[in-house]
């Protein structure tokens, strides 16, 4: 994959970051098997990059103007999503207002950097030998740089931004998606939950359940919040489970025999009925 992205290409990088995207579902856990893929992929690029000397000064601008930006901005990405998840608030309109937070920030950002994105968006190229080529001159833009590479060999004075650049659009994007799912589903909870249907059989049972599928993280890839499933179901099943259901856990988990015996219940039932329609 190296190899590839030292001849000015993405596909194999790409590639190895659509396996991890595809393997692991959990959101978290996802972006922190992304995050350390990219970091070795950086540190392998900067043991390169201290020693190659580009043949021709298009070739260097394409590999700090096309290339390094796209790897950079993912971790950029992958680490604000941690970022945000981390900081999520319970409650579902204190999360919209989480995530608007953010695109504040991402709104003051291209503001500040309003000429360069334009330049950017523009595909503008009369000013990329200053920006993305290591010249001498460039140490004038030097703390422009990140953090992440302090090295002059290792960096130009603009391929930092352009990633940040990059990595604040993709983040817009998923920020957006997530305030339109929680709308849709504050509207669903408040709304739209209008069912007939009664749970007959015992409230512990239902907690039994409502802990199996919160522990088997099927809500919102596993972010969702105990209390949030539990008054999803109270709602849709007209009942009432307690201001505490920690404490009907404990009681599940202090049975001296057959601590899931609702669950148990239910996957006899179904194996029945399998074994019923396959005679």
């Amino acid at each position: 994959m190296i190899a590839s992205i030292k001849n000015n290409s993405l596909v194999d990088f790409e590639y190895e970051l659509s396996l991890i995207l595809n393997t692991y579902s959990n959101e978290v856990e996802k972006a922190k098997k992304i995050i350390i893929f990219i970091e070795d992929t950086l540190k392998q690029l900067t043991n390169w990059l201290k020693n190659h000397v580009f043949e021709t000064i298009q070739e260097e601008i394409k590999f700090f103007k096309e290339i390094k930006p796209n790897i950079v901005a993912k971790l950029i990405f992958y680490k604000e999503i941690i970022s945000l998840v981390a900081t999520l608030p319970l409650d579902k309109k204190k999360r919209v207002k989480h995530f608007e937070k953010k695109i504040a920030i991402i709104n003051q950002f291209h503001r500040k950097n309003r000429e360069f994105i334009k330049y950017i968006k523009s595909q503008s190229t009369h000013f990329d030998e200053l920006y993305f080529s290591r010249k001498q001159y460039k140490d004038l833009f030097f703390n422009d740089c990140s953090v992440i590479i302090q090295d002059a060999k290792l960096c130009t004075s603009h391929d930092y931004l352009l990633a940040e650049v990059i990595a604040f659009e993709l983040l817009t994007l998923h920020i957006e998606n997530r305030i339109d799912n929680l709308n849709q589903s504050c509207t669903i909870t408040n709304n739209q939950i209008q069912s007939n249907l009664h749970w007959t059989a015992k409230k512990i049972d239902l907690i039994e359940l409502i802990y199996a599928l919160y522990e088997s993280k099927v809500f919102d890839n596993g972010q969702a919040d105990i209390k949030e499933i539990t008054h999803v179901f109270e709602k849709a099943f007209h009942i009432d489970l307690g201001d505490n259901i920690t404490r009907s856990f404990i009681d599940i988990k202090n049975r001296k025999s057959d601590q899931t015996r609702f669950l148990n219940q239910l996957q006899t039932a179904l194996e029945t009925k399998i074994e019923n329609d396959l005679n």
